[in-house]
């Protein structure tokens, strides 16, 4: 039956704004047979975190084509072949097609052994899931594990390794190929168990957790953190790379200032030989209405930027657009490159900055978000939110569509990093 807790409403009802803040947030539906103190306290990790977060008890009924479509993640929390929450094969090809074509999926422990039996479902779901508690894995009663993270990835970045009480393990889990382990743990004898990898099924994106095996070890801090990463990494529907992590295929700018190293895109004015102008490295394909989801790190005394609606002068000056300022003291500016106006959002700045430093990680990546719909654009820096709609219509419609740029600033030293950057188009309904 399609629910939500009244919890949940009442919680939706006082953090409206929240949400509105929140361009991240997840539309996702925690799949279960059996509705226990486990599916509660999943459900409210996930809207704690500023997502939403439905739950459906019915599987039979409730997983078809119609209702999966509007879910950016599936969170499947039990055993398919269990009691109470048995699926038909109907139910096994519309979650397969929804996840080929783009949906998210995040397998936990229970799930991680269902259709582990000789029905017709059994392989397809097993590479769906990628692997699991299938074949010859076995699992173990409960015990404390320290789960160690192995992989600067997504799902588990910021998270540091941690201890689980009381969890079950599980020996020689079957992985498919092409997974990308992100944690393990010690089997107490001779070997690391992975616990947590991902990997692809079509056009989704599956992690595979095998940690929280009951309502009690999904109550520690470690195990909700990295649930909200897997739905988040998973979540993100309708996003593709616009940079593939090792060449600047896609991107247009001075090659002797931009280069690629340890997976990201890296703009240096040397010391040496300081720049004499800004320098934009940008897409070579034009967006209209998108999103933009990017992480930045500045180093040196001047400033750097993300350009988006950029299109190209023959004046002076080598660009026109709007760009998101980052770097010393102009974090959250929305600057007119290649117009007069300078600092579109000059009469927030004192209200907003102390709020973008208070998040600032100096010296380190910061996630930066930028949406553009039509003549309006919003921004978040860790999750603060700014935004700026322009007026004036005659450069609305000049600037109305564009590339993305990067921007290294002239004059002093400076090195500029971005890294997992990816957009989703838009269309306006």
């Amino acid at each position: 039956m399609w629910t939500r807790t009244t919890a949940w409403i009442l919680a939706a009802i006082t953090s409206a704004t929240a949400f509105a803040d929140k361009p991240t947030a997840v539309n996702a539906l925690i799949v279960t047979g059996i509705r226990d103190q486990s599916t509660a306290v999943l459900q409210e990790t996930l809207t704690e975190a500023g997502h939403r977060a439905d739950v459906t008890d019915e599987p039979s009924g409730d997983l078809n084509r119609e209702k999966l479509a509007a879910y950016d993640v599936l969170v499947l929390k039990d055993n398919s072949t269990g009691a109470g929450s048995v699926w038909t094969p109907e139910n096994l090809r519309a979650v397969a097609a929804t996840v080929q074509e783009g949906t998210g999926l995040v397998v936990l422990h229970q799930a991680s052994a269902g259709f582990n039996d000789d029905s017709s479902g059994s392989g397809e779901y097993g590479r769906m899931i990628a692997g699991g508690r299938r074949g010859g894995a076995k699992t173990d009663g409960p015990r404390d594990l320290d789960v160690n993270i192995q992989q600067d990835h997504p799902v588990t970045r910021g998270i540091g390794s941690f201890r689980q009480h009381g969890e079950k393990l599980v020996r020689s889990p079957q992985i498919t190929d092409g997974s990308r382990v992100l944690a393990t743990v010690f089997d107490g004898r001779e070997q690391d168990e992975p616990v947590v990898w991902v990997n692809r099924y079509g056009d989704g994106r599956v992690v595979h957790n095998l940690l929280g095996h009951d309502a009690a070890s999904m109550k520690s801090d470690g195990f909700a953190q990295l649930l909200i990463g897997c739905v988040e990494w998973a979540g993100e529907k309708g996003f593709r790379m616009i940079f593939d992590g090792k060449t600047l295929d896609g991107w247009e700018g001075n090659l002797r200032y931009w280069s690629v190293k340890n997976g990201a895109i890296v703009g240096t004015n040397p010391s040496w030989k300081p720049m004499v102008v800004h320098d934009f490295l940008c897409t070579v394909k034009d967006f209209d209405d998108f999103e933009l989801r990017i992480e930045a790190k500045v180093i040196g005394q001047r400033n750097s930027g993300i350009v988006v609606r950029t299109v190209k002068q023959r004046y002076t000056y080598p660009i026109a657009g709007y760009e998101v300022d980052m770097g010393v003291m102009r974090w959250g500016w929305f600057y007119e490159e290649g117009g007069t106006r300078q600092v579109l959002n000059r009469d927030v700045q004192k209200e907003l900055q102390p709020r973008i430093q208070a998040e600032l990680k100096q010296g380190d990546f910061n996630e930066v978000v930028v949406r553009c719909i039509d003549n309006r654009i919003d921004a978040w820096i860790n999750g603060v939110p700014f935004g700026f709609t322009e007026t004036k219509q005659d450069v609305a419609g000049r600037l109305r569509s564009g590339k993305i740029g990067l921007q290294l600033h002239d004059g002093k030293p400076q090195v500029v990093s971005f890294r997992n950057i990816r957009v989703k188009e838009l269309s306006r309904d």
